[in-house]
């Protein structure tokens, strides 16, 4: 008898250092209501919501049926699954200790448990002092805490580049409003930086505030310092060059669940590429690939909305949480801007309407393989550039070896009031309005863990634009073809370094444009 009591006790202290550190954050958050108790229950059905094929079943069919100590609420419900507060654990122990000195208990059994209880003093202090201590520290952080809605994090990066042309390099100036011509090795190395802290808030779970501030350095790289833009696309510079040095917003976008699958958004700073044209291999400058181009589809995301961002409305639905998502969004550049002759306003250019419909299943026998595909279209209206864009954006990932890429294609007219300088070393229109056929593509091999666990090796080959304008000697009269690799390293969970290298050859549609080169060693952190 005296073993099984030791048994019993000894058990028992286990559970209780539990419940007991449970229950001191319980405590706080789910309070109990004299009003919610409800009589002894005298069998286990008695319990709407205990089934057979809980883990505990048997465990509180003894507690009911044997000893008659667990007591359920008013609707009844045993709430198994809820937090148990300090209250309810004093309530339940009490119950069950009065069971067993009334009705089991000897004076030989309670003579044993006062002698075991004086045996395990020590240990009962040492719980006591753990319980003492978790209070504690949990009044600290209640104290000190950051928010309870909302949590900070902050990624940064920080690379250093250096690169050139073996030849001259010739792009259009839009501050000159004239071609510039740049010669064989006319670049030196430069430090590149951005940082972003983003206030991740939520007040009822089931929605998002994410108010997100920006900074950088003004740095530029080699591919943006030749202005390898175009004016109306990212045909290569990196993603996180010539980002100003004051603090501006750089995103408030607030999202939530009217439905179960369906989650809507709005936001008077956000950015297309928030919900649209996202790949695994291919999104993001702090983690992948570091060239704009790279980053997403020109045609799908522009330029013009994508690069200031804007304000607009959001949609997401993926029915039952299956394989199909379905993602709508409007987005205006100048919302901001009232003055008619100014153009923007919440309904004026630039603006981009979206729609993607995204298939997504992972597969295999342990469900190491994904397959993705995301049907793409997109109308715009940038700088009085009007287009509408198909896309497509598709990934396979095989166990640690991925394949990728996108394709956009648009039917384009440029109208009249359109600035032929955004089209850069592109210009070749000689009257508007007119339209033309534009087309994109990317595409790129990846494979995971290579060496370390978290690493990528990645590269991506893609031209930018090509198109059905006329050309002449010097001006759309080549193809510009961009090239990336790159080795992420993680050196812990929160710091990795990446070697970059990138190529771009007839940069601006040049045929006599020579390769542009350049390397970068890239470091980012994130916390």
């Amino acid at each position: 008898m005296e073993q099984s009591l030791r048994a019993v006790i000894v058990g028992a202290l286990g559970i209780n250092v539990f419940l007991l550190n449970s229950a001191v954050f319980a405590q706080t958050l789910n309070p109990v209501r004299a009003s919610d108790s409800l009589g002894q229950v005298t069998s286990v059905s008695q319990l709407a919501d205990v089934r057979p094929t809980d883990w505990a079943y048997q465990a509180l069919a003894s507690l009911v049926e044997k000893y008659g100590c667990i007591a359920g609420y008013p609707d009844g419900t045993f709430r198994g699954h809820r937090a148990l507060t300090r209250f309810e654990m004093a309530a339940a122990l009490n119950a069950c200790l009065d069971v067993v000195s009334d009705r089991f208990a000897t004076k030989e059994d309670l003579a044993t448990l006062q002698r075991l209880s004086e045996e395990f003093a020590a240990e009962l202090a040492t719980l006591r002092g753990r319980v003492d201590n978790l209070e504690a520290r949990t009044a600290a952080l209640e104290a000190t805490q950051f928010s309870t809605t909302t949590q900070l994090s902050v990624d940064a990066v920080m690379a250093v580049q250096a690169g050139g042309n073996t030849g001259q390099v010739t792009s259009y100036d839009p501050n000159i409003g004239a071609p510039v011509t740049f010669p064989g090795g006319n670049f030196n190395p430069t430090v590149l930086s951005r940082v972003e802290i983003n206030l991740n808030t939520s007040f009822r779970g089931s929605d998002q505030l994410i108010t997100t501030l920006q900074m950088g350095n003004n740095g530029l790289d080699t591919i943006g310092g030749s202005l390898v833009n175009g004016g109306i696309f990212n045909a290569g510079a990196v993603d996180y060059g010539d980002v100003p040095i004051a603090v501006n917003l750089y995103r408030l976008y607030y999202s939530f669940q009217p439905l179960k699958d369906l989650t809507l958004g709005f936001g008077a700073q956000f950015y297309p590429s928030d919900l649209i044209d996202t790949n695994s291999y291919a999104n993001d400058s702090f983690q992948d690939f570091s060239s704009g181009f790279f980053i997403n589809n020109p045609l799908i995301v522009p330029q013009a909305v994508h690069g200031p961002g804007g304000a607009g409305v959001t949609l997401v639905w993926n029915p039952q949480q299956g394989p199909f998502t379905l993602r709508a969004l409007y987005v205006a550049a100048q919302a901001n801007q009232p003055i008619p002759a100014l153009g923007g306003g919440a309904f004026g250019d630039p603006f981009q309407a979206s729609l993607e419909l995204e298939y997504a299943r992972p597969f295999g026998s342990n469900e190491q393989n994904n397959f993705a595909v995301r049907l793409q279209y997109t109308h715009s209206g940038t700088q009085r550039l009007v287009q509408n864009a198909g896309g497509l954006n598709t990934e396979l990932t095989l166990g640690k070896f991925g394949l990728f890429g996108r394709y956009g294609i648009s039917g384009a007219e440029f109208r009249a009031g359109f600035n032929l300088n955004d089209l850069g070393a592109f210009q070749v229109i000689t009257g508007l309005p007119q339209q033309t056929i534009l087309h994109t593509w990317m595409a790129g091999v990846a494979y995971r863990d290579l060496l370390a666990e978290g690493s990528l090796l990645a590269a991506a080959v893609g031209q930018p634009f090509l198109n059905s304008l006329g050309s002449a000697v010097g001006i759309n009269d080549g193809t510009q073809t961009n090239y990336e690799l790159f080795f992420r390293i993680p050196i812990s969970d929160n710091i990795a370094v990446t070697p970059v290298l990138m190529a771009i050859t007839e940069a601006n549609n040049v045929r006599g444009n020579s390769p542009i080169l350049q390397g970068l060693i890239r470091t980012t952190f994130s916390f």
